[in-house]
């Protein structure tokens, strides 16, 4: 049987991902708004949704790893993704900070860890 830390997970990514999307598609709307507004010096914003994508892309390798279960690095590739999540605060992106805090506790439990090493894909 799955445990709960590892399906809480999985959704927690899964939001994640989605939540990151959609501040990306918000931040370039905003820089190529303020872009025009500013003759092109707003464009220099144009750097700060790399966070948001990187992340979402993170999330989703993340989710497909839980999701499956046969692949070998899933927990480093689970905290990585946590951890871009922590990171996308730097773009306003509150939801995937919170979840990435609560994801990377539950990564960190024993039950977590001792299911992936009972599955060889630790």
């Amino acid at each position: 049987m799955i445990p709960s830390e590892i399906q809480t997970s999985k959704t927690f990514f899964l939001i994640s991902g989605i939540f990151n999307i959609l501040v990306f598609l918000g931040l370039v709307g905003t820089t190529i708004a303020t872009g025009l507004v500013t003759c092109g010096f707003g464009c220099l914003l144009g750097v700060v949704p790399v966070i948001n994508i990187i992340s979402a892309v993170m999330d989703f390798i993340a989710y497909n790893k839980l999701n499956n279960l046969n692949s070998p690095g899933t927990q480093n590739s689970c905290q990585l993704a946590a951890i871009f999540d922590i990171v996308s605060i730097f773009t306003g992106n509150i939801v995937s900070l919170i979840l990435g805090i609560i994801t990377l506790n539950n990564i960190n439990s024993e039950a977590f860890s001792s299911f992936l090493r009972e599955k060889n894909i630790y």
